[in-house]
């Protein structure tokens, strides 16, 4: 690996890691930026935990020859092709998921997030459960957007923004199309907040929405089946959803519309007994 011809690198940090990019080219550094991971941020030179290496193939130099350019992960190749956009889409998706497994000073949950009177309502949830629908219906009723991907806690329990564009589908759930929350007429949410409710749903054709309460062990629960890194260390985990948990109100229900269910929620929250902020 070392000796491929590196000529080129930026160190970057990001939820109590650090990361490196290394290439051949230094264009490809810049070619690389729009697909770094939310919240890495450039540091100085020096050690890495992790280490990422883009080498862009040479210009063949016979009629039919390839060359391919290479993406590693330490010394794992994890892609390599013709196609450069296709090899940084890749590294994108690959470095935000190892973000998200070895973050060590805070907790990724597969979640979607607003901010509502100074609490967060988090809809805890994989890809095609529903919550990116529940999202915007929430931040086109009123809150304020924080995440459709991650509910990124930190010891506190309390939730920090993640303001990635929202992925919405077609009607016939085709892929989805990233958007930006300013264009859906939202405003992304700035500071921590404490998790005021947790909504454990999913989307079901016309089901009426019926909730029942949960206990904060059952709340835990549910957030711990989509922690990204919750059977890599419990005892980093378990405490923060705890932390989270505590003071919510937790309620589960199928549901039905988005925009049905959307002001139901923001009318009924934040509740009476909820957690003061500080």
């Amino acid at each position: 690996m070392d000796r491929l011809g590196w000529t080129a690198g930026q160190s970057y940090a990001a939820y109590g890691l650090r990361f490196g990019l290394r290439s051949n080219n230094l264009a490809a550094l810049d070619q690389a930026a729009p697909h770094l991971p939310l919240g890495w941020q450039p540091t100085g030179t020096g050690e890495v935990d992790i280490l990422y290496s883009l080498r862009l193939a040479p210009p063949s130099q016979r009629q039919g020859q390839r060359h391919y350019h290479l993406l590693y992960c330490g010394s794992a190749l994890l892609s390599r092709g013709l196609d450069l956009p296709a090899l940084l889409t890749a590294f994108e998706k690959h470095a935000e998921l190892l973000t998200a497994f070895r973050a060590s000073d805070c907790l990724f949950v597969h979640a979607g997030v607003v901010g509502w009177q100074g609490q967060a309502i988090l809809i805890p949830g994989r890809s095609m459960s529903g919550k990116t629908t529940l999202v915007k219906a929430l931040v086109e009723a009123g809150a304020t957007y924080y995440s459709d991907e991650y509910a990124i806690l930190d010891k506190k329990g309390y939730v920090h923004p993640y303001p990635v564009a929202l992925s919405i589908r077609g009607p016939n759930g085709q892929p989805g199309r990233k958007t930006s929350i300013e264009a859906l007429g939202g405003q992304a949410g700035v500071d921590p907040l404490p998790v005021g409710l947790v909504i454990v749903t999913g989307y079901q054709p016309k089901a009426p929405w019926r909730p029942r309460r949960l206990t904060p062990g059952q709340a835990l629960l549910a957030l711990m089946d989509n922690t990204v890194a919750a059977r890599l260390d419990p005892a980093h985990s378990m405490p923060i959803l705890k932390q989270a948990v505590t003071h919510a109100v937790s309620l589960k229900s199928k549901r039905g519309e988005a925009d049905v269910v959307a002001p139901l929620l923001l009318c009924q929250h934040p509740p009476a007994a909820s957690r003061p902020l500080g």
